[in-house]
């Protein structure tokens, strides 16, 4: 059996292989939380025979990352039917995800559809989803037919039926409303289906007539009003893993690391994401490394008529042509800026740092990476100063290792350049001191120095290194916006605040000013 012990798992959502010693997936499953679901299969024998049975048989675990447990749990029935494996073979077509669909026809009716094997759905119009909360879908159908009245009648009645005097319908076979107006109803339904923002603006609309409800003292038209906006609210999630477009599309994510290349690649066969594959090559020259890539992987495999990448080769018009001609068709390489097509890419990106990282925390790989270090930076030192009115000045410096604070390597500094209050030459000192030591000692070097502070403070704790002709990678953070200094960077660095990587910065700076601000206390308590 398998010895999990010396597997790195990701502690995040998506989905997890198991392989035979012959490298055949044998089961494909998703978890809100794969290093917890994985463990379970081998931490006790299981009652279920056929589950002992396929824990003897597993070699290796590939994983998948995602961003949220309902794109894993798209992905792995994606997945299940492309690869078959014999483990998950009773499937049931009945599993399968359920869409809206917006039919093509004059007055055109909303469905409740399922994709067959092939991706496909047997009558026309637009689609949108998927929907993975059960029959939960019901009722956020059933309340978006009733807010915009879209008819479900197969064929146009001669005369009005129940629906219209329920108010779920506007009679459109008897002429009650035109179909111009009929139509601007569906827009808005589709507005309200194809995103966020436009969701947003029903969800709003639906709120103040709730309010107005409440006002005048209708208060079962506001509970239902009340119960619609929480279904929409909490049930309609856009899922980019479904909803890229609807041919064949690759989208590439690359990463250099240490003279290799690692790459990470999707393909979306019909819209829908049917494929993993990875690499990891030797390099000699990032310049045309990707060019390389793409040349070669694209000679021995099919070429989609879109590649979305998330770093442009070198030479992207003349590959684009090369590619056109193997495809006997045009061929377009582009960088997403924004959208889903982004997103994606950006989790292709997480999964690589989940592979290339070992044991290290994954915000580290993406901090080495918003940062251009030239190592993971697994050891960071972080310095803060403190004084009194100029008086009783102190630092501290704090140790971080694999993003966790190391507390035995925690020092505190009396600063003894300066009586005044001058944060500057108090950093430089401590800074210099710090490295002296450790240079003179032939200790271990920090991967990155945190400074507390803006471009001044990183500054003077520059000029302490280039005395010490030490180059250790160096930035600061400033509290306010919370902006990371850089010094090749001509304007400060901005994260978004959810950014891993800019918590771990900022755990260590507020680490280091707490324990300066405690140094201080202590020190003023033995003078008074």
């Amino acid at each position: 059996m398998l010895d999990i012990s010396k597997i790195r798992i990701p502690e995040s959502s998506g989905c997890y292989l198991f392989k035979d010693k012959s490298g055949t997936i044998i089961y494909i499953g998703k978890a809100k939380n794969l290093k917890n679901r994985v463990s379970s299969y081998f931490l006790q024998p299981h009652d279920n025979e056929k589950t002992n049975k396929l824990v003897s048989e597993i070699a290796s675990i590939d994983f998948i990352l995602t961003d949220n447990e309902s794109e894993a749990l798209l992905l792995e029935s994606n997945l299940i039917h492309q690869h078959y494996p014999k483990y998950n073979i009773d499937l049931k077509d009945s599993e399968r995800f359920t869409y809206i669909q917006i039919t093509d026809e004059p007055f055109p009716r909303m469905l409740l559809v399922r994709k067959n094997r092939a991706g496909k759905v047997k009558t026309k119009g637009k689609l949108y989803g998927p929907f993975t909360g059960g029959s939960a879908y019901l009722l956020v159908a059933s309340t978006l037919r009733k807010i915009f009245k879209i008819r479900i009648c197969k064929r146009l009645p001669k005369k009005v039926c129940l629906q219209y005097f329920l108010g779920n319908c506007d009679a459109p076979c008897v002429g009650k409303i035109s179909r111009e107006e009929y139509m601007k109803n569906v827009h808005a339904l589709e507005k309200a289906l194809t995103g966020k923002n436009g969701l947003e603006e029903v969800v709003s609309d639906m709120k103040i007539q709730m309010h107005n409800a409440s006002a005048s003292l209708n208060f079962e038209k506001a509970r239902q009003l009340r119960d619609s906006i929480r279904s929409l609210e909490g049930l309609f999630v856009r899922q980019k893993i479904e909803q890229l477009g609807h041919g064949n599309e690759d989208f590439i994510s690359f990463h250099f690391q240490k003279g290799k290349l690692h790459v990470q690649l999707f393909r979306a066969l019909a819209g829908v994401i049917r494929e993993r594959k990875k690499f990891e090559l030797e390099v000699v020259s990032h310049e045309i490394a990707i060019d390389e890539f793409l040349s070669r992987f694209y000679s021995a495999n099919s070429i989609p008529p879109k590649i979305f990448v998330d770093a442009l080769p070198s030479s992207p018009d003349a590959l684009s042509e090369y590619l056109s001609k193997l495809r006997d068709g045009p061929v377009e390489i582009t960088e997403p800026q924004k959208g889903d097509k982004k997103k994606l890419l950006e989790l292709l990106k997480k999964n690589i740092y989940s592979e290339i990282s070992g044991h290290a925390d994954p915000a580290l790989s993406q901090l080495q990476h918003e940062l251009g270090l030239p190592a993971l930076p697994y050891t960071i030192e972080c310095f803060d100063i403190s004084n009194l009115f100029g008086t009783h000045i102190v630092a501290s410096m704090v140790q971080f290792k694999n993003a966790k604070p190391n507390k035995n390597a925690y020092r505190h500094f009396n600063i003894k350049s300066t009586a005044t209050q001058d944060d500057f030459a108090s950093m430089r000192e401590v800074v210099y001191r710090r490295y002296h030591r450790l240079r003179e000692e032939k200790a271990p070097l920090p991967d990155l120095i945190l400074i507390d502070g803006g471009a001044a403070q990183l500054n003077a704790a520059l000029s302490s290194l280039r005395e010490l002709s030490l180059q250790i990678p160096c930035i600061s953070l400033a509290k306010k916006e919370e902006e990371i200094y850089h010094p090749e960077k001509l304007a400060p660095i901005r994260l978004p605040k959810s950014s891993p990587a800019l918590k771990v910065l900022m755990h260590a700076r507020d680490e280091a000013h707490r324990f300066v601000i405690s140094f201080h206390r202590k020190k003023r308590g033995k003078i008074s």
